[in-house]
């Protein structure tokens, strides 16, 4: 493992590159490119799936709240027929 990193500090020492001429040229902007491409496809994907389970979430709250509402109706309906019930036995008792 130390000779391999001898021996490649001793070819990057032999090796000088030019500066001005050392660019990424087309392949480096291709690369680029392609990313940025996969990047917008992502995030439109993520967009899409984020307002999928919003409105889901917003389907079940309503569910819950129609649920809360009708189980609150029921146990009036219910309270109101048990005190008609209670004061009918009372008075046939009486």
């Amino acid at each position: 493992m130390n000779t391999l990193l001898a021996s490649t500090t001793t070819v990057a020492q032999d090796f000088a590159l030019d500066k001005d001429t050392v660019t990424p040229g087309v392949l480096g902007f291709l690369a680029i490119f392609a990313i940025g491409v996969c990047l917008y496809f992502l995030m439109r994907s993520l967009i899409g799936k984020l307002r999928g389970v919003s409105a889901r979430a917003e389907l079940q709250e309503a569910e819950e709240a129609a649920g809360r509402d009708d189980r609150v109706e029921t146990s009036g309906v219910e309270a109101a027929a048990g005190e008609t019930a209670s004061t009918g036995d009372s008075s046939t008792n009486a």
